[in-house]
């Protein structure tokens, strides 16, 4: 795997200061369960607090899950939409006792700091590659071992198109290693979630979640690294 050489401390400080700063997301389908009414670093404070218990109740399972796709923005709103006529997967995990064990396994996982949290959550109808890891990160967040969350954009900010093709170079276990190492290069710490973040609003800045083209080409912090990125993914030059 190889990271770009960006200012990673200039792009953190960038998520912490606009991304974490714009309001969580939400539909119709989504009220019926929650209503959160504040930012983004509001909502990652309070799942925080509401993971750091040993004792998981599932009121408090539910709060968490609702927070974070909150959290994730517009991508997951599918978890609350019925389809084919059947239930919506967030109406499924709440009612199907099965379903329910098999995220809580998840969860008794991703505390322990163990990647196998990620493919137990992605078993789950409506979570998805891209979701599954969310929920890793967040459950894991008060472990000696936090995971990290890879989704398209991460993907994208290592020069894959896909988190399906980056998990052909990297499997999450190496991927979430590489971003500890990273993490000490970069900041003297071992959180990894500080390269996830920093990796995250590099993309945000110049590119579409699709990684199909530019959002802003214009000359800002890094914009070499993104021109040499923009190579990799979609902007190939023409042979001759």
């Amino acid at each position: 795997m190889t990271f770009p050489e960006i200012n990673y401390q200039f792009w953190l400080s960038k998520w912490n200061e606009s991304i974490g700063q714009g309001k969580v997301y939400t539909n119709k389908n989504i009220e019926k369960y929650i209503k959160f009414e504040n930012n983004i670093n509001a909502c990652t404070n309070e799942i925080i607090e509401l993971t750091k218990y040993e004792e998981i109740t599932k009121k408090n399972v539910f709060r968490v899950i609702d927070l974070i796709y909150s959290w994730g923005g517009r991508s997951g709103r599918m978890f609350y939409s019925k389809t084919k006529n059947r239930i919506s997967p967030r109406e499924e995990l709440e009612k199907d006792s099965n379903v329910y064990e098999t995220y809580f396994e998840g969860i008794i996982l991703a505390k322990k700091g163990n990647t196998e949290s990620i493919s137990k959550f992605n078993s789950i109808r409506g979570i998805g590659a891209s979701y599954a890891s969310k929920h890793s990160y967040f459950w894991s967040i008060n472990s000696d071992n936090p995971l990290i969350i890879v989704d398209s954009k991460i993907a994208g900010a290592l020069g894959h198109i896909s988190i399906d093709s980056l998990e052909k170079k990297s499997k999450y276990r190496e991927t979430v290693q590489l971003f500890i190492d990273k993490a000490e290069i970069e900041f003297n710490d071992k959180n990894p979630s500080k390269v996830e973040r920093a990796l995250f609003a590099f993309h945000n800045f110049y590119f579409l979640n699709d990684n199909s083209g530019w959002k802003n080409r214009i000359e800002f912090e890094d914009f070499n690294q993104a021109k040499s990125l923009a190579e990799l993914l979609f902007d190939k030059p023409k042979s001759k």
